[in-house]
């Protein structure tokens, strides 16, 4: 495989790299702003960030991560197991992620943050905040297992590794 080949490889890597640090900086830095789940926090976060949704960030990671290991898959489909095995491990938990983010997180993320009311009853607000962030650690751990993957694709690439 050709060096403008193996450089998308280490693409895809830096992308679930850049996606990983993203989340763990928004578990450990932005949600303890608002993780015991009260409405005075949710509506005090709504307030001063401009834009308190964290889609805003990943919605231009998330579909350029996608559309990288499917390329990287595509591309090395006949270089081998390792490598093949691995690519398509990185593009299931790509499509994982991105569906389990759409469905299940979107709506939690339009209630407490997005909603023009302000969301005010505060068993809600604490059940889905509770939610969103036990959830979001098996978020972590799946891209985690992302980075791990795509970059084991990079060191199987490598003909004297194989």
């Amino acid at each position: 495989m050709g060096l403008q080949n193996r450089f998308l490889l280490w693409v895809n890597a830096l992308v679930f790299c850049v996606y990983l640090s993203a989340h763990l900086f928004d578990i450990f830095i932005i949600v303890p702003n608002w993780r015991s789940g009260t409405v005075e926090e949710i509506k005090l976060y709504n307030a001063f960030f401009d834009v308190a949704d964290p889609r805003h960030f990943f919605m231009y990671i998330r579909p350029v991560s996608v559309v990288i290991s499917v390329l990287c898959l595509l591309l090395y489909w006949t270089k081998g197991s390792p490598v093949r095995t691995l690519l398509l491990i990185s593009l299931m938990i790509d499509v994982l992620i991105y569906v389990v983010t759409e469905f299940y997180f979107s709506p939690i993320n339009d209630y407490l943050f997005l909603d023009d009311t302000i969301p005010t009853d505060p068993l809600v607000v604490k059940a889905f905040a509770s939610k969103w962030v036990a959830s979001n650690y098996i978020r972590i751990a799946l891209i985690t297992v992302g980075v791990y993957a795509s970059l084991g694709a990079v060191h199987f690439s490598y003909r004297w590794r194989q």
